[in-house]
């Protein structure tokens, strides 16, 4: 061990220096004076050359010694390195095992499939409005009559109550025709492996009375005592979705109607029209805001039970909207074995992180007993670091998805065993008609009880989607090339948030400026949101010109459409694109050149992990907790063989990996790198001094020519500026030199008065010897190379005494100088 207390290039620099000024005294030579511009530890002045220190071995460098502190940096760099390479296994496996779960759980395809099915049959195939057949109709053979009208043209509450009357009822009730008892043995052709159980629940969802706006004209202009202030239906309502019915469930207070299949045509249509007919006294003219009809069905092939809602809306403009949702529950969720085994290696990688983050806190507590801190406050400080914090919210994330997900296994079974029960048949239902109502009404509490489950198992799902991959990022944060994109998000998080605080007010203006423009005809831009979604539509290149040009003209859709595009699609997003790109390129040329690959990284953690089974090496950490267990300073420089020393067990190949390692950090530590915006900032900097170093030196030449030839003569140029400034240094050479020579003069003659004066003042003879022979100092070493023309004089104060007889110094003052 050796503590260097200064540079380690002063070393190879005053080295190098000696050298030279032995060669030059050797030779009789003038050394040329080299600015010392080192900026670099590992540079030394050969010679008139700048070389390299890296150009030896890295042997012979680590033999020189490394720091301390270098030594236990790449060590720390090193064991996170490994941790993570082994850890990405587990987290692409876990990440592989769960988007199979959640393919296996959902299977989009067959929910999609019936629920298309099911919309497709309700819109297309619930006729209403039928007309007698034609002769041509009768002709081919079919003598039933047609609908003239479907789902989309109930605009009126009179068609809401035919098109149930004779488009939704006989769907289900097996009867197509418009009078006759229903066949109960008849197979419903239209839903091939779907079949309607029990019956039909409809509800009606009721709006608060209140006082209108303006009374008297409400009752003088529509005999409106009271009013509804429902404002939930003002504007168009969004595409259906299942959360908002799961959302709106059947309260107590709300009137419903049960519809029976069991039960005779003649009693169903009776019922249907003192249901739904508009002087009703079930469907309410003010206060009725939806009429909701529920139907389950069971498939057998797929084992699945399916809820067909068909809904109206009744806005207080006067417009109703329909819309048609069958969402789908299966009654057993693992029947492959697949799925079995995939949500098995799923749970026993989530119970690994729970093991590891376990044995994290209980190192964490030790470590704060033994500290005298909180545990609480250092778990707390533990897991409030980002990554920490990932897996936190991961293993929060999985053990509330295991809770609901037993809840849904658990309902699923529920539902099972109600079908299976002796009120349900295939199509009918036995026992009274309360009883009836009682288990359908159970039936279909339970599936939208289920329902909402499985939303939120999907909801909880989606998070954990993106919780997954987080772990993989913090995995790939300790490789070098592989964090290059976790890292360039980090960068540009600031420059991204403050740009789309300006994105996001220019792109909310001009949505707000379409729904202003557009809104009152254009249903997308009916409302905010969607006339939010709209623009983005457009952002990404898809453009309603048809639509806005149609509403507000050529001129007015122009102006906001190019506007538009120009402002968001051409110039905003591109300023988005600088930022992540500077950022990008930055963090990219921060990658050095040492960095591993990670097929390199994984090579070189399985051939340790071989070795130190062998015991032929031990762990980077036993070797990084043996040197800072040592406590020693950082800018101690350590060999291989102090390092094997330092730590028991270690061989002298894993030594010298290790500080070749470390030098190779510290190399790319100190190549500094620049972003774009940086490097253009360095270039106006330098442009800037350039040009004030051209201005001075004009004015200095100037200045001094003026001074010695009277003016100057023409424009000054680079060529003249060089050549004044070439005769500058000349002149200030040439004074140089006359100084040092005055000096040599003025010290002698110091020296030859102040030995006349000891001599005078009764200086014995051995002091005026020993004053005599004493070595010369540095100051008059100094001139003395100055006047052989070896070098500049290094002058230093020193105590000379002071001669008694002042009349001789003046005399030899003006028999030296008398020339000048």
């Amino acid at each position: 061990l050796s503590m260097h207390h200064h540079h380690p290039s002063e070393a190879h620099l005053e080295h190098h220096d000696k050298g030279r000024s032995h060669g030059s005294h050797e030779h009789g030579m003038t050394p040329v004076q080299s600015p010392a511009l080192l900026q670099h530890e590992h540079l030394a002045l050969v010679g008139e050359e700048v070389v390299d220190d890296t150009e030896f071995s890295e042997l012979e460098r680590v033999g020189k010694g490394v720091r301390v502190g270098q030594v236990i940096e790449h060590l720390s760099t090193e064991l996170s390195e490994d941790t993570s390479c082994r850890s990405l296994p587990g987290a692409i496996l876990l990440f592989a095992c769960f988007i199979v779960s959640c393919l296996q759980a959902e299977e989009p395809t067959l929910n999609y499939s019936t629920r298309s099915l099911l919309n497709e049959i309700l819109t297309e195939d619930a006729n209403f409005a039928y007309i007698p057949g034609s002769q041509f109709q009768h002709d081919l053979g079919a003598d039933q009559d047609v609908g003239m009208k479907v789902l989309d043209n109930a605009n009126t509450r009179q068609d809401v109550h035919s098109w149930f009357r004779l488009g939704f009822f006989p769907l289900f009730q097996g009867s197509f025709s418009l009078d006759g008892p229903a066949d109960m043995s008849a197979i419903i052709t239209q839903w091939e492996y779907n079949s309607a159980i029990g019956g039909v629940r409809l509800s009606q969802e009721l709006a608060p009375l209140g006082d209108c706006r303006d009374a008297s004209m409400a009752k003088a202009l529509a005999n409106f005592d009271i009013c509804s202030p429902a404002f939930h239906y003002l504007s168009t309502p969004l595409s259906p979705h299942l959360p908002d019915i799961l959302a709106r469930e059947v309260k107590e207070d709300d009137p419903v109607r049960w519809f029976f299949f069991s039960e005779d045509w003649s009693i169903i249509e009776a019922r249907i029209d003192e249901t739904l007919r508009p002087n009703s006294t079930w469907l309410q003219r003010r206060r009725s805001e939806s009429v909701r009809a529920a139907v389950p069905l069971y498939n057998p092939e797929l084992h699945t039970l399916t809820v067909v809602y068909a809904e109206f809306f009744f806005a207080r403009s006067g417009k109703q909207w329909a819309r048609v949702l069958a969402p789908t529950l299966k009654l057993q969720v693992y029947y492959k074995l697949f799925h079995i085994v995939v949500d098995v290696v799923c749970a026993i990688l989530v119970l690994h992180i729970f093991y590891s983050e376990g044995n994290e806190v209980r190192v964490i507590v030790i470590e704060s007993k033994r500290q005298r801190m909180t545990p609480f406050k250092a778990i707390f400080r533990h897991f409030t670091q980002f990554w920490n914090g990932v897996d936190c919210l991961c293993m929060i994330g999985f053990s509330f998805l295991v809770f609901y997900w037993i809840g849904h296994i658990q309902n699923a079974q529920t539902l099972s065993d109600m079908l299976a029960g002796d009120l349900f048949g295939q199509r009918t239902m036995t026992g009274s008609e309360e009883e009836k109502a009682q288990a359908l009404r159970a039936l279909l509490d339970h599936v939208e009880m289920s329902l909402r489950h499985q939303l939120t198992v999907a909801y909880i799902r989606s998070i954990c989607l993106f919780l997954v991959p987080m772990r993989m990022f913090k995995a790939f944060s300790a490789q070098a090339r592989l964090s290059i994109l976790t890292r360039t998000f980090t960068s540009a998080a600031t420059d991204v948030f403050h740009f789309m605080l300006i994105f996001f007010t220019l792109f909310m203006s001009w949505a707000v400026c379409g729904i202003v423009l557009f809104g009152n005809s254009i249903e997308e831009f009916a409302d905010f949101e969607r006339a939010m979604n709209t623009c983005l539509r457009v952002v990404l290149g898809e453009i309603v010109w048809h639509e806005v040009r149609e509403e507000a003209g050529p001129i007015v859709a122009a102006l906001w459409l190019w506007t538009f595009c120009f402002v968001n699609s051409l110039v905003v997003l591109n300023m988005l694109l600088a930022i992540i790109m500077d950022a990008y390129t930055d963090v990219k040329s921060s990658v050095g050149t040492h960095s591993e690959t990670l097929l390199e990284q994984a090579w070189e953690t399985f051939t340790r992990w071989k070795a130190r089974r062998a015991g032929h090496r031990l762990s980077v950490k036993e070797v990084l907790y043996a040197l800072e267990d040592k406590q020693l300073p950082p800018g101690v420089k350590i060999t291989p063989a102090s390092l094997c020393d330092l730590v028991t067990g270690l061989g002298k190949e894993q030594a010298e990996e290790v500080l070749i390692g470390a030098l190779q950090d510290a190399d790319d530590l100190e190549r500094t790198t620049h972003s774009v915006s940086a490097v253009i900032k360095m270039v106006g900097a330098v442009d800037t001094r350039v040009k004030a170093m051209n201005r001075n030196l004009t004015l200095l030449i100037g200045h001094s020519v003026a001074s010695s030839n009277g003016a100057v003569k023409g424009p000054a140029t680079p060529e003249s500026i060089l050549n004044e400034v070439a005769a500058l240094s000349e002149s200030f050479r040439e004074h140089q030199e006359k100084m040092a020579q005055r000096l040599l003069k003025m010290e002698e003659c110091i020296r030859v008065v102040s030995d006349d004066a000891r001599a005078r003042s009764g200086l014995c003879v051995g002091q005026r010897d020993f004053m005599h022979n004493r070595p010369m100092s540095r100051s008059s070493l100094g001139m003395a190379q100055v006047a052989a023309g070896e070098g500049e004089p290094v002058t230093r104060d020193r105590g000379l005494p002071t001669s008694p007889v002042p009349t001789a110094v003046a005399s030899c003052f003006s028999a030296k100088f008398q020339d000048s």
